[in-house]
């Protein structure tokens, strides 16, 4: 899990790290010609956080009277998502890279909770409305040394290393109720949970290029990736209550964490139209998906805790992008 001091926030230490980056890879890339521009994406992704503690027994009182497998369902369903890109680009006879760092300026959409008792009974269903907080991603496409140039079916193919990270933090606010709804309704002023994503993967990816006139060239990429997804959770409803009442729920917030490793692809078509001046513009369609395993815990750092309990995530989006470089 990843702490970020007061003075520095995601966009700041973001910023911070793509300009390091930019300056590191220009000063190895004097033989490149250097390009600069920017993309929009517009997505829709779905994200699912599972976890299993049927092998627990809820507390005494109020509630529900067993945990079915899966106990619980977090769900983006889904998350639209417009994001703007910032890229630096290198090409010479060397090597080439892409650098990019991208911001999220909007999204929306559902979010789903559900909890199960033993046999998949719904116990709850709620929906709540999902809003953008703040954060954004750096990522780095590298090629790899070749012996000569490589081509396959008359297309060029490059293969490369991939890496990156993101911190991403979204608000669900309001609940309204499905099937089963013991909370009842909430109104949509209300914030009743915080999502906090911290992410980070490295892989092996594949570009390849058919230049179908002087101008105009189709780009294919396919990547696979490892890495790690951790969500920090904050229930803001469920909060140590002092007696008479009910005492501690979640504890204060954040109250769940989970961490999970994770395997993933992606795939991206684009077509690209060059000037003779050097620019270039681009619209492509994307596609990914992303399973990860491991824990979730239960409770506050500063007070009682449960788990780590099995969870599990499953991602996916998919969406197009429009984009603009010049030469620098």
């Amino acid at each position: 899990m990843l702490t970020l001091s007061a003075d520095m926030g995601p966009k700041a230490f973001l910023t911070t790290t793509t300009i390091a980056l930019a300056a590191a890879l220009a000063t190895g890339a004097s033989a490149m010609d250097i390009s600069v521009g920017s993309n929009v994406r517009l997505s829709a992704g779905y994200l699912s956080l599972n976890h299993d503690a049927s092998h627990l027994t809820p507390p005494g009182g109020p509630g529900m009277a067993s945990y079915g497998d899966p106990t619980s369902i977090l769900s983006y369903e889904p998350l639209y998502q417009a994001d703007i890109e910032f890229v630096v680009s290198g090409r010479g006879g060397e090597g080439w890279f892409d650098l990019i760092a991208g911001f999220p300026i909007a999204a929306g959409g559902t979010f789903g909770d559900r909890d199960y008792e033993v046999g998949q009974a719904l116990y709850s269903e709620t929906f709540s409305d999902l809003a953008l907080g703040n954060g954004g991603d750096v990522s780095l496409r590298y090629g790899l040394p070749t012996d000569g140039t490589l081509i396959w079916n008359d297309m060029v193919v490059r293969p490369y290393v991939t890496g990156g990270f993101g911190l991403q933090r979204y608000d669900v606010n309001g609940l309204r109720c499905g099937a089963a709804c013991p909370s009842g309704p909430i109104a949509s002023s209300v914030t009743v949970i915080g999502h906090d994503m911290f992410s980070a993967s490295a892989g092996l990816g594949v570009w390849l290029e058919n230049e179908i006139s002087e101008a105009e060239t189709i780009d294919l990429r396919f990547e696979i990736n490892g890495g790690y997804l951790g969500v920090t959770d904050s229930h803001y409803l469920r909060v140590w209550k002092p007696a008479p009442a009910s005492g501690y729920d979640l504890g204060p917030v954040p109250n769940v964490f989970y961490n999970l490793a994770t395997v993933g692809g992606l795939a991206e078509a684009a077509y690209r139209y060059e000037t003779e001046q050097g620019a270039s513009l681009s619209a492509s369609v994307f596609a990914g998906g992303q399973l990860g395993l491991g824990g979730v815990t239960f409770g506050s750092a500063g007070g009682p805790q449960t788990g780590p309990l099995w969870a599990w995530s499953v991602a996916g989006h998919a969406g197009v992008s429009l984009g603009a470089s010049v030469p620098f």
